[in-house]
Protein backbone atom coordinates (compact mmCIF):
# COMPACT_ATOMS: atom_id res chain seq x y z
CA UNK A 1 0.00 0.00 0.00
CA UNK A 2 1.54 3.74 -0.82
CA UNK A 3 0.67 6.08 1.40
CA UNK A 4 -0.43 9.33 -0.48
CA UNK A 5 -0.68 12.66 0.49
CA UNK A 6 -4.32 12.46 2.07
CA UNK A 7 -6.23 15.32 0.18
CA UNK A 8 -5.98 13.12 -2.75
CA UNK A 9 -7.63 9.85 -1.40
CA UNK A 10 -11.57 8.87 -1.54
CA UNK A 11 -13.19 8.87 2.24
CA UNK A 12 -12.71 4.98 1.64
CA UNK A 13 -9.05 5.17 1.17
CA UNK A 14 -8.81 7.36 4.00
CA UNK A 15 -10.89 4.77 6.24
CA UNK A 16 -8.45 1.94 4.97
CA UNK A 17 -5.37 3.97 5.76
CA UNK A 18 -6.37 4.62 9.01
CA UNK A 19 -7.68 0.69 9.39
CA UNK A 20 -4.22 -0.51 8.52
CA UNK A 21 -1.91 2.11 10.35
CA UNK A 22 -4.19 0.90 13.35
CA UNK A 23 -3.63 -2.60 12.80
CA UNK A 24 0.23 -2.49 12.70
CA UNK A 25 0.57 -0.75 15.48
CA UNK A 26 -2.08 -3.21 17.69
CA UNK A 27 0.14 -6.10 15.93
CA UNK A 28 3.79 -4.29 17.08
CA UNK A 29 2.70 -4.76 21.01
CA UNK A 30 0.28 -7.58 20.43
CA UNK A 31 2.45 -10.13 18.40
CA UNK A 32 5.47 -9.33 19.78
CA UNK A 33 6.53 -12.14 21.30
CA UNK A 34 5.79 -14.50 18.32
CA UNK A 35 7.52 -11.96 15.85
CA UNK A 36 10.34 -12.38 18.01
CA UNK A 37 10.39 -16.38 17.64
CA UNK A 38 9.76 -15.87 13.64
CA UNK A 39 13.14 -13.75 13.71
CA UNK A 40 14.98 -15.98 15.37
CA UNK A 41 13.96 -18.74 13.23
CA UNK A 42 14.21 -16.87 10.36
CA UNK A 43 18.21 -15.55 11.26
CA UNK A 44 18.57 -19.30 12.27
CA UNK A 45 16.61 -21.02 8.72
CA UNK A 46 17.17 -18.62 6.22
CA UNK A 47 13.81 -18.90 5.59
CA UNK A 48 10.29 -19.23 7.04
CA UNK A 49 6.52 -19.40 5.86
CA UNK A 50 3.35 -18.31 7.88
CA UNK A 51 0.02 -16.79 7.34
CA UNK A 52 -2.10 -14.04 7.98
CA UNK A 53 -5.79 -13.69 7.12
CA UNK A 54 -5.18 -12.99 3.01
CA UNK A 55 -1.72 -14.05 2.39
CA UNK A 56 1.01 -17.07 2.43
CA UNK A 57 3.85 -15.33 3.79
CA UNK A 58 7.21 -15.94 2.90
CA UNK A 59 10.14 -14.79 4.45
CA UNK A 60 13.57 -15.06 3.19
CA UNK A 61 17.33 -13.81 3.80
CA UNK A 62 18.91 -13.30 0.45
CA UNK A 63 22.26 -11.63 -0.04
CA UNK A 64 22.11 -8.31 2.53
CA UNK A 65 18.12 -8.23 2.59
CA UNK A 66 15.65 -9.77 4.21
CA UNK A 67 12.68 -10.72 1.26
CA UNK A 68 8.98 -11.19 1.91
CA UNK A 69 6.51 -12.55 -0.65
CA UNK A 70 2.99 -12.46 -0.31
CA UNK A 71 0.53 -14.41 -1.95
CA UNK A 72 -3.05 -13.66 -1.70
CA UNK A 73 -5.49 -16.93 -1.19
CA UNK A 74 -8.01 -15.08 -2.97
CA UNK A 75 -8.07 -13.91 -6.29
CA UNK A 76 -9.36 -10.69 -5.47
CA UNK A 77 -5.87 -9.50 -3.81
CA UNK A 78 -2.34 -9.00 -5.35
CA UNK A 79 0.58 -10.38 -4.81
CA UNK A 80 3.74 -8.66 -3.56
CA UNK A 81 7.07 -8.64 -2.91
CA UNK A 82 9.53 -6.54 -0.57
CA UNK A 83 13.18 -6.26 0.20
CA UNK A 84 14.51 -5.12 3.67
CA UNK A 85 18.45 -4.16 3.66
CA UNK A 86 19.88 -6.15 7.02
CA UNK A 87 20.96 -4.38 9.76
CA UNK A 88 24.47 -4.27 11.39
CA UNK A 89 23.52 -5.27 15.14
CA UNK A 90 21.93 -8.10 16.56
CA UNK A 91 19.40 -5.89 18.09
CA UNK A 92 18.44 -3.88 14.83
CA UNK A 93 18.16 -7.39 13.26
CA UNK A 94 15.46 -8.77 15.12
CA UNK A 95 13.41 -5.03 15.38
CA UNK A 96 13.28 -4.75 11.79
CA UNK A 97 11.70 -8.41 11.10
CA UNK A 98 9.55 -7.25 14.07
CA UNK A 99 8.32 -4.28 11.61
CA UNK A 100 7.90 -6.48 8.66
CA UNK A 101 6.20 -8.68 9.94
CA UNK A 102 4.15 -6.70 11.51
CA UNK A 103 3.41 -4.83 7.89
CA UNK A 104 2.83 -7.44 5.98
CA UNK A 105 0.34 -9.13 8.34
CA UNK A 106 -1.22 -5.52 8.61
CA UNK A 107 -1.45 -4.98 4.71
CA UNK A 108 0.79 -1.94 5.21
CA UNK A 109 2.96 -3.09 2.30
CA UNK A 110 0.45 -4.23 -0.10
Amino acid sequence: MEFENSNFLSPAQKVREREVIKKYFNLMSDERPRYVKQAEELLIQKSIFTQSDKYNLAYAIQDDFYICDGNPESPHCQSFSIGVPIPNTSEEKIETLIELFAQAEAGLIV
